[in-house]
């Protein structure tokens, strides 16, 4: 089935052409379309973070070349904590695994330097060692001279390109910095900050050339925040860190503060989407993703920034939500149908900031498609018992098989996660009927879906 609607825009002399289709999921011809060409893949925009996407992002370049990753920077963990402190900087580390993710590796590379050695990515992936600083700070000076073995695998001129990076960092290197620990990777992203004025986008684009990646990563925003927690309970918290961590406690907010100290009261700090990023979601999305991942720390913090929401809104194309599989513990006493009201909230509240009138903005505006295999996964928040009214606001859900038959877990001897809590398998044990099931989510099932979606 097949409609076409059309209008004509006089100020550009152009015509616009909305088309829709039915269509099987997964289309397996669009699929092996976007796997023939990838350079003409879709458009694939995803609000992430952290590593949960990992997986499907190495697959993803199979299958096209024209992702768009938005990346939240407000972690204040790990190594970039240690890099914070000293740079007064955004967060590099999430921005780096994106960008090894979609790393090239393929003979059939258009690099400029050609395809990306393996031993490069190596070098880039590495961590210097926990046990000592002393330690550290030997394995970082062998590096730094060439003289490691890493650094002695890459060849010309990918070797001098890395140890030059590597330098500016060092140059500017407080002597107190902990080195125990340190990503390589995120001590190159910060050099080439760094040695460009402090500007995130050219150091993305230089290590972007550097590692051959297909697809594109751009920060959220690149100020220098920290996230703000608001709990049910009435607590606060600073810092993505411990966002989920300790005590169970239903999230209720998030907002952004300047400085990770609680001492004392602070106010909420305003930042914005860039320009490009904007244009990359309202005039060139194919599909707009809000993905598996920490829903508050990965997802949500990204559609923070001023001017996300009515950038989403304004794009007419599917939007889909994957609801997250295993534990979460963000989504502690939470529901799906809660998911989705915080998603619809945080987009209608940038759009109304716009509009005067504060009009309501249409959930089709917003989220269109669920994504979710109710018959063979685990899912951290209860599924089916508010599906009805999820599809009375006018959202379809997608329910079709996502995980691959080895990643299948029988019930009765695993435990399994609901609701954010553990359940314990004497629970499971008295369920007699239940389907064996799994919390993994198979990225090439999930990615055909996409595919689908935005060919």
């Amino acid at each position: 089935q097949t409609s076409i609607t059309t209008s004509r825009d006089s100020t550009s002399a152009t015509t616009t052409v909305t088309v829709s289709r039915t269509i099987p999921i997964p289309c397996r011809l669009r699929v092996a379309r976007c796997q023939r060409l990838p350079e003409y893949g879709p458009n694939l925009i995803f609000f992430s973070g952290g590593s949960a996407l990992r997986e499907l992002s190495i697959l993803l370049k199979e299958y096209t070349h024209n992702s768009v990753h938005l990346i939240t920077p407000f972690d204040s963990g790990g190594s970039s904590a240690e890099i914070r402190r000293c740079f007064d900087m955004l967060s590099v580390g999430d921005l780096r695994n994106r960008l090894l993710a979609l790393s090239d590796n393929c003979s059939n590379s258009t690099s400029v330097l050609g395809s990306c050695p393996p031993e490069v990515t190596q070098f880039f992936s590495h961590r210097l060692t926990k046990d000592s600083e002393q330690e550290a700070r030997e394995e970082y000076q062998s590096l730094l001279n060439g003289k490691h073995m890493l650094a002695k695998a890459v060849r010309m001129p990918w070797r001098s390109i890395l140890i030059s990076h590597l330098r500016w960092f060092d140059q500017r290197r407080p002597s107190d910095f902990d080195l125990r620990g340190a990503s390589v990777g995120n001590l190159l992203l910060t050099g080439c900050y760094l040695e460009h004025s402090r500007d995130i986008v050219t150091a993305i684009s230089l290590i972007w050339t550097l590692l051959g990646a297909k697809g594109h990563v751009r920060p959220i925003n690149g100020a220098n925040l920290h996230l703000r927690t608001y709990y049910a309970d009435g607590s606060v918290e600073v810092g993505q860190h411990k966002m989920g961590k300790g005590e169970k406690k239903k999230i209720l907010q998030m907002d952004f503060v300047e400085y990770l100290d609680e001492s004392q009261p602070q106010i909420a700090q305003k930042c914005e989407i860039d320009s490009i990023s904007s244009e990359l979601i309202c005039q060139k999305a194919d599909v707009i993703v809000y993905p598996m991942g920490s829903f508050f720390s990965s997802v949500l913090v990204n559609l923070l920034p001023s001017g996300v929401g009515r950038a989403i809104a304004h794009r007419n194309c599917p939007k889909l939500y994957i609801p997250n599989t295993g534990n979460d513990p963000e989504l502690y006493e939470y529901t799906l149908w809660e998911c989705i009201q915080q998603i619809v909230t945080l987009v209608r509240k940038d759009c109304c900031e716009e509009e005067q009138d504060n009009a309501i903005i249409s959930i089709s505006d917003i989220l269109q498609y669920i994504l979710v295999d109710t018959q063979n996964c685990y899912y951290c928040v209860p599924m089916k018992e508010h599906f009805q009214e999820i599809t009375d606001l006018g959202i379809t859900i997608i329910d079709v098989p996502l995980v691959d038959d080895d990643q299948v877990i029988n019930d009765a001897n695993h435990s399994r996660y609901n609701g954010g809590e553990l359940v314990e398998e004497d629970e499971i044990l008295l369920c007699s009927n239940q389907r064996s099931k799994s919390h993994v989510l198979s990225p090439r099932k999930v990615l055909e879906v996409i595919l689908s979606l935005g060919s």
